[in-house]
């Protein structure tokens, strides 16, 4: 069974403060039974649990990453933002940047939930794809778009986190 697995915490377990709030550091990642066919694979980090006062319509989008060859087994810690992703490997914006909070841009952004304790669900995509093209500019939404006609199977990983303990920035 296709598999995603962090050796930071436990599928459906905390997720360690060192990659959460301002510690804009991405956590370790493995994956294994990779399915036949697989040319490439996709990443989504996202929290369903955005709290109604956002009047945010969809799942707000932590990590967005894509054209991840398809020989990569795992992501070190810190693979982003700006760490050490595979070679051809693109990032999108986070939500961080569509809500206009600073110091944010293309790569992760973790988990920093306002209210109380949120999901956090990392979607590793296996594609029949080696690469996607999604504008430079898109969001969660061309995400999904060009993702999910290609995808062959899904890999996820729960992680739980909140509430924060610091404000969002810019507020």
């Amino acid at each position: 069974m296709f598999t995603l697995k962090s050796n930071a915490f436990e599928n459906g377990g905390r997720i360690p403060e060192k990659y959460t709030e301002k510690s804009i550091i991405s956590p370790p990642l493995q994956w294994e039974d990779v399915p036949e066919g697989t040319k490439s694979f996709a990443l989504a980090v996202t929290d369903p649990d955005v709290p109604a006062f956002f009047q945010f319509p969809r799942v707000f989008a932590h990590w967005l990453a894509y054209n991840i060859p398809a020989a990569v087994k795992s992501l070190p810690e810190g693979a982003s933002p700006g760490g050490n992703l595979p070679p051809g490997t693109k990032e999108l914006n986070s939500d961080f940047v569509t809500f206009q909070m600073p110091g944010y841009g293309k790569g992760y952004a973790g988990p920093w939930p306002p209210d109380a304790a949120h999901r956090y669900v990392f979607t590793l995509y296996a594609l029949k794809n080696e690469t996607l093209t999604i504008p430079e500019a898109g969001d969660y939404v061309e995400f999904v778009k060009a993702v999910l006609p290609v995808t062959i199977a899904t890999a996820t990983l729960l992680g739980i986190y909140g509430p924060a303990k610091n404000p969002l920035p810019g507020n």
